[in-house]
């Protein structure tokens, strides 16, 4: 996995879409206390505003919408193999993403995409695969992970079928 600092900080490609101005303060305290203060580890990421910003260049840069959308791959009713997104990510990017689904409710067999990470260098913020191993977590950043996974109920999503749901529209 990549470094948990790089990882935290990205977890949520959602962030870019928030600006940055009043408007969004509940959800941009939400998201900095949530992975922000993690990523704080790294000088470049210190701050709430570096942290927002450095993760809008990123998502600017990456463009995920459009690489997906050059596959034919859109939020929609239909759909989708995993495969398919792992093969355009791997293509464009060169890295293999870590794709993580809800699990399917009760009488389904089709995963639902709930996420999408790309993994970076905390050096450089280069692309990096996600499988790959990284440091080691302290004992705090276990539990937090632990509490986290339970909260969001996501996993790894299995090969198979996928939904790719257009996003809700939320409060913020």
């Amino acid at each position: 996995m990549a470094p948990r600092a790089v990882r935290c900080a990205l977890l949520v490609w959602a962030l870019a879409l928030c600006c940055l101005s009043g408007a969004g303060r509940p959800w941009r305290k939400h998201e900095w206390e949530k992975h922000g203060t993690c990523a704080a580890q790294l000088d470049a990421l210190d701050s709430e505003k570096k942290y927002f910003g450095k993760s809008l260049v990123l998502y600017k840069q990456i463009d995920l919408t459009r690489v997906l959308q050059k596959f034919g791959i859109e939020p929609s009713i239909n759909y989708y193999h995993i495969s398919d997104f792992k093969d355009a990510l791997t293509r464009i990017y060169g890295v293999v993403p870590k794709i993580q689904c809800l699990p399917s409710t009760q009488g389904e067999e089709v995963q639902t995409i709930s996420q999408i990470e790309l993994c970076f260098t905390k050096e450089d913020f280069h692309l990096r695969n996600c499988t790959e191993p990284g440091e080691l977590l302290s004992p705090k950043q276990e539990v937090w992970l632990t509490k986290v996974a339970a909260t969001q109920s996501m996993m790894v999503c299995k090969d198979g079928p996928v939904f790719y749901p257009p996003p809700k529209k939320t409060k913020y």
